[in-house]
């Protein structure tokens, strides 16, 4: 690692993620509820996630004749008791994870999301999908892998600007033939849009005003039973997934009902919008991807070009961590923050900013969790994506992990005899990696709060290790039972 903020890291320029990039630059007691909780032993190492079959087999497995053909896709489902699923959250990962069960397992869950319509969603953000989020993302829906690779933006360099020092990567524009998958550049609204379409399609109901408020969680062989804001009956499943992101009520209520794991923040803030791709726009942004600005100590820019017609600009500021004294509250504050003293050495950005509407200008305090959770399994309930793994976007992960997940969990469900086989063989795989990306993400906070480099920790990672253990190792893992009948 470099010692000092004008030494960029390889890192930066070999994952590519937007907000890393950004980042780096600046840088059981259980409580009563509803229902109990069943005590599980903390993951033991971990688990290798490169025992990877050969693509044949996956590729079998997910058409339905990977099993012999006296177990059909209904008998599997109906062997674990799995009819009546339901997801908290229609985010990424929700989506995601809907549309994988019904793809893989025959499934068709119920999303439960507490917005009350769509338009509600994913407004002044942009992120980076990897190879690997889009292997995954295209080993859940061909579709919507086509879609989402039409609309993004193909990463292929990266322009940053460190005190006055230019340098160009454009490394980046061989990771197709390197993982056999680009990087896009995408709005997240974008994204998110291609899997509601892919969703409806596939005819899987999605509820909105669904705001979840107790899960009673009690019997271990029976259906879990939720209740939902405004409603007097309970509701129950056969199977609850939680993927309701950073916030995550069902992380709450059942696996950390003293906010032990509650995500706290980590001393940086943004500021940021997408805007249109006009011509007086695009005379900032980079063509070939993105473009990372570092003047002074204590903020940076970023400015990315998302593709169909969008561009994201993004600024940081360092702050104490959970000093939220500078942080804008409204749109209109926001931008006057930008066009003001802060960002004078900025002159781009605020010009960007004056372009952009006050009302499409956005804040907010970036959190993370500050250790893995133990479990994310308890009975019938499961967290996934950030509900289970909350992390900034230092390393630009948020989305490639949620679809892990979404892909993992499909595969352990059609590949496993019971649910509790299942829903274990999802976590001994997905917990151990999310948790050492977490780990790494923790270092990245910590250490640019920290002004000497000898109060820094040795990564477990360097930035090489690192670019191969996300884009090298790309699951899913079969589980054994299914792999012996095959």
């Amino acid at each position: 690692m470099a010692n000092r903020l004008r030494d960029i890291p390889r890192l930066m320029l070999t994952l590519s993620a937007a907000l890393l990039l950004l980042m780096i630059a600046s840088s059981m007691v259980l409580k009563p509820h509803m229902g109990k909780c069943v005590q599980r032993e903390p993951s033991r190492g971990w688990t290798n996630w490169q025992r990877l079959r050969p693509r044949s087999w996956f590729k079998g497995i997910r058409k339905g004749n990977f099993f012999r053909a006296t177990q059909d896709t209904s008998e599997i489902s109906s062997l674990k008791g799995i009819k009546n699923v339901a997801i908290i959250g229609a985010g990424i990962g929700g989506l995601a994870t809907a549309i994988a069960l019904h793809e893989y397992c025959g499934i068709t869950p119920v999303v439960l999301e507490k917005r009350e319509k769509y338009a509600d969603f994913g407004k002044g953000t942009g992120i980076s999908v990897a190879p690997h989020g889009l292997h995954a993302l295209k080993n859940i829906h061909e579709g919507a892998y086509e879609k989402a690779l039409a609309t993004g933006k193909w990463m292929e360099a990266l322009e940053t600007e460190a005190y006055g020092n230019i340098k160009v990567d454009d490394t980046l524009i061989d990771w197709p033939d390197k993982y056999g998958y680009p990087g896009i550049l995408i709005r997240w609204a974008d994204l998110h849009q291609v899997l509601m379409d892919t969703a409806v399609e596939l005819q899987i109901p999605i509820q909105f005003s669904s705001k979840l408020e107790e899960i009673d969680n009690e019997a271990t062989h029976g259906p879990v039973q939720i209740r939902l804001q405004g409603s007097p009956e309970p509701k129950e499943f056969d199977l609850l997934i939680g993927s309701d992101g950073i916030n995550s009520m069902a992380r709450r209520l059942i696996f950390d009902p003293d906010l032990e794991y509650e995500p706290k923040p980590v001393g940086r803030w943004l500021t940021r919008a997408v805007i249109p791709a006009t011509p007086e726009v695009q005379k900032y942004i980079q063509k070939r991807g993105e473009k990372l600005c570092i003047r002074e100590n204590r903020h940076a820019f970023l400015l990315l070009n998302l593709g169909d017609g969008w561009a994201k600009w993004c600024a940081y500021t360092k702050v104490l961590p959970g000093d939220s004294t500078y942080i804008p509250k409204s749109g209109k504050e926001s931008r006057d923050y930008m066009l003001g003293e802060a960002f004078a050495l900025y002159p781009e950005v605020q010009h960007l900013a004056e372009l952009t509407p006050e009302e499409e200008v956005y804040s907010s305090d970036l959190k993370q969790m500050d250790a893995p959770l133990d479990t994310w399994i308890s009975n019938r309930v499961l967290l996934l994506g950030d509900a289970a793994h909350a992390m900034t976007p230092t390393l630009g992960q948020g989305a490639n992990m949620a679809m892990e997940d979404a892909l993992q969990l499909a595969v352990s469900l059609k590949g496993s005899e019971t649910l509790t086989e299942a829903l274990k063989h999802y976590e001994s795989i997905r917990l151990p990696r999310t948790s050492k990306v977490l780990d790494y993400n923790i270092k990245f906070a910590r250490d640019q709060n920290l002004e000497k480099e000898e109060d820094k920790e040795q990564s477990f990672f360097s930035p090489d290790e690192f670019e191969k253990y996300i884009f090298g190792t790309m699951g899913p893992t079969v589980p054994e039972p299914a792999i012996k009948r095959s």
